[in-house]
């Protein structure tokens, strides 16, 4: 009876570390979907960081851009007043020049 008491004792103790082992393959599996979740989650924040700054650098040249072209309008517009200022002092110079003609 010694040899089936140890035959029983060995098979269980085999059936223990058949559940110890997979046991530790469930958690094998589960840090490897982890895992790989964790990748695809770094992949899509790096896509997305690169997507910003590609937006911000376009942004920011665009800006650069618009810069330049409101200092090219505001030159243009200073000189349209002063062709305005003096199309206006020479309107006025010539409806003086008929007041005194008397036109």
């Amino acid at each position: 009876m010694t040899d089936e008491t140890g035959q029983l004792d060995l098979a269980f103790l085999i059936e223990q570390h058949k559940k110890e082992i997979w046991a530790y393959k469930k958690k094998e599996m589960e840090w490897i979907k982890t895992n790989n979740q964790l990748e695809g989650n770094k992949q899509i924040i790096n896509n997305l960081s690169k997507k910003h700054v590609d937006d911000i650098n376009r942004l920011s040249e665009e800006n650069s851009n618009i810069s330049i072209l409101n200092s090219n309008i505001k030159k243009e517009l200073d000189e349209v007043k002063k062709d305005n200022k003096r199309l206006a002092d020479q309107v006025s110079t010539y409806r003086e020049i008929l007041r005194k003609a008397g036109l």
